[in-house]
């Protein structure tokens, strides 16, 4: 599933919940309806943290590029390396799983990656060498469905941010060493700003960051554990242009407390 929701990110919302009250089909039309893509099935726009990676990689010479999933089955009797990411692969995080508690249906946003993952070519690929690597702000949803971790063939779980690790990664499908199963990336592991790529093309409605981690110390929130590192606004600037010349007309700016960018732990600095 890969949508820009109307152009209304917050309709994105209504992919945590069962349909109701219509067919599925028509759910979906409303609240995710199908990314336009080119011929090789690259998206207009796609999710903030995989245009990260995309550029990441792509700037270390790799031919890297995020596919919409209707169109994976053109590229992965070549592909090397399969990399995922999900705002909430089975439904674990809020609302998902109060829909799911109240309705005692699945949310669509599960039930859509899961008929993903159960697509022959991908298990013909899978059986072909491919790897699967996944991760995304739900990574550590594997961690309580081992059982669908080993039947899908998934070969490394990321949880946490991952422009350190990655390149790691490729290169050890690339040379066929063993990949590691579970990579948690802690507050000493994560990336300063100077290793953090500018996105190379739209994100989703123009969402950029502009920060990382949080000074608010709640201790309910592991965002709270990585260091606080602010964005510099000529970076805000270029990724703001970068989607104003794919004709993204709007934007979003993203951080935990969009309010505390460039403040003194908590004192606001205006």
């Amino acid at each position: 599933m890969m949508s820009n929701h109307h152009g209304k990110e917050f309709i994105g919302f209504m992919t945590t919940g069962p349909p109701i009250g219509m067919p599925e089909f028509l759910w979906m039309w409303i609240a995710a309806p199908k990314m336009k893509t080119d011929r090789l099935g690259r998206p207009w726009q796609a999710p903030y943290a995989m245009r990260k990676l995309e550029a990441l990689l792509q700037d270390h010479g790799y031919n890297a590029a995020i596919i919409d999933p209707d169109h994976l089955h053109k590229h992965l009797d070549h592909a090397k390396i399969l990399m995922l990411s999900h705002h909430d692969y089975f439904a674990l995080c809020p609302p998902s799983s109060e829909w799911w508690l109240i309705t005692k249906q699945e949310p669509v946003n599960a039930r859509s990656f899961r008929r993903l993952m159960e697509r022959p070519y991908i298990r013909r690929a899978k059986e072909n060498g491919l790897k699967i690597v996944v991760g995304g702000p739900a990574g550590w949803q594997w961690l309580y469905r081992v059982d669908l971790w080993e039947k899908w063939g998934v070969d490394t779980v990321v949880d946490g941010e991952g422009e350190r690790i990655i390149l790691d990664l490729v290169k050890k499908v690339y040379s066929g060493e063993p990949l590691p199963r579970y990579v948690f990336i802690g507050p000493n592991d994560v990336p300063m700003i100077e290793e953090i790529p500018k996105i190379k093309h739209a994100s989703i409605n123009g969402l950029i960051e502009i920060m990382r981690g949080c000074p608010r110390r709640c201790k309910f929130c592991s965002v709270t554990l990585r260091p606080l590192r602010y964005i510099p606004l000529d970076m805000i600037e270029e990724e703001m242009l970068v989607n104003v010349r794919e004709g993204v007309r709007g934007g979003i700016l993203h951080s935990e407390d969009v309010l505390l960018y460039g403040a003194k732990g908590l004192r606001l600095n205006p």
